[in-house]
């Protein structure tokens, strides 16, 4: 019975962590591809794309936890809650447990951030949100470490496989997000050339002689220059009234 026991656990830890990577490699792809903006939005609205991201989360945490508890009740690893929790305790491959712990606490605390993102703003939870990938390394390393079957070209395959495409859909992002920063330089220029264009084009005016003492006495009179042996006239101002020649009686 004890025999049978410990194989029900031990394929049940086995498959609980190959199954938790690979919905969480689900979870990645799913999470790049938004932001990669390749949904389609009449296929695949951004909703749709959301929901499944956030369920194909939900179903890994699941699955993690599932597979820790079947490694600590597993009879043959003898795994204490010191083992399963505090990295390096462990006395089987601690080094590659220890990455699976690590990536377990920031995937708590990646969860922790998505649900105080109405406090701490979208800005910050898109850089700890960032940190998805780490946790994606960590998770691949612990498998290739310290899982049994990671010797067998199925479970290679399958690392290989996730590796391939959360790799090609970050080299997709990092080229969008290029994209976007040089379109963005481009638009901002062209609207400081359009800003340039609508300012109006001051010209300098030629100066012009003024009588002397106009600006003193109010009466500023531009001056015709003079012709040859003679002297400056002044200019005539259509714009002002003639003064009479005789000065005006009292009314």
């Amino acid at each position: 019975m004890s025999t049978i026991w410990q194989n029900v656990t031990w394929n049940v830890a086995r498959a609980g962590g190959l199954t938790a990577y690979l919905l969480l490699t689900l979870a990645v792809c799913a999470g790049l591809a938004l932001s990669a903006q390749l949904q389609s939005p009449a296929r695949w609205p951004r909703l749709v794309n959301n929901e499944l991201h956030n369920f194909l989360t939900l179903l890994a945490t699941i699955f993690v936890g599932l597979h820790v508890l079947a490694v600590w009740v597993d009879p043959f690893t003898h795994f204490g809650w010191n083992e399963v929790l505090i990295p390096l305790a462990s006395h089987y491959r601690p080094i590659w447990v220890a990455l699976g712990i690590c990536a377990l606490y920031l995937g708590i605390a990646i969860g922790i951030s998505t649900l105080l993102r109405p406090h701490i703003g979208y800005r910050w939870w898109r850089r700890l949100h960032l940190l998805t990938l780490l946790l994606f390394a960590l998770a691949t390393l612990h498998g290739l470490g310290s899982g049994s079957d990671s010797q067998s070209w199925w479970a290679l395959a399958l690392y290989g496989g996730s590796l391939w495409a959360v790799g090609w859909l970050l080299w997709r992002r990092v080229q969008v997000a290029r994209r976007a920063r040089q379109e963005r330089a481009q638009l901002q220029k062209r609207l400081q050339v359009r800003q340039a264009q609508r300012q109006p084009a001051q010209t300098m005016a030629p100066p012009q002689l003024q009588r002397p003492g106009a600006w003193e006495t109010g009466t500023a009179m531009a001056v015709r220059p003079p012709a040859q042996g003679g002297t400056a006239t002044p200019r005539a101002e259509p714009w002002r009234a003639s003064q009479p020649s005789q000065p005006l009686g009292r009314y």
